[in-house]
């Protein structure tokens, strides 16, 4: 008979995982923030001006889940949604000056809880698990910015 469920690696993982974003939520609300939508703003910090379908993408999930985060956005007055000049049937996803406002202070912030996540693992095992990420299901960037 197989081992528990209980006692695999990915389940550990999971755990582990739903700690770190358990934080994460803690530091996301003290700048008005719930989780995921961090997610879509570095998008935005990334490249501004993106369509639904196109963060729908590169976050990989679905264009209904989208709009619902981009409605709370908007509702908090980080995002503004507005029509394409040169197609009017494209809306476009642009970030306020208070979402912009943002990126500093939430990036340290995701930092600051990474770091203390992983300060008493050995490099080797940083490594490991930059690899892992690496390799993992999530693609990269579409058009990562030239200047990070």
């Amino acid at each position: 008979m197989a081992e528990s469920l209980l006692d695999s690696t990915s389940y550990r993982a999971i755990r582990v995982l739903a700690a770190h974003k358990a934080k994460l939520a803690v530091v996301l609300q003290e700048h008005g923030l719930h989780l995921g939508q961090e997610s879509m703003l570095a998008q935005l910090w990334r490249e501004d001006g993106l369509t639904q379908s196109q963060l729908a993408e590169r976050l990989g999930v679905s264009a209904p889940a989208i709009t619902k985060v981009v409605r709370g956005l908007e509702r908090k007055g980080f995002v503004e949604r507005s029509t394409d000049d040169a197609d009017a049937r494209v809306v476009r996803v642009c970030l306020t000056e208070q979402a912009r406002a943002l990126e500093g202070p939430v990036t340290e912030a995701w930092y600051r809880v990474e770091v203390a996540a992983f300060a008493a693992l050995t490099p080797e095992q940083r490594a490991a698990i930059e690899r892992l990420a690496d390799a993992g299901p999530v693609p990269p960037p579409i058009c990562p910015r030239a200047d990070r």
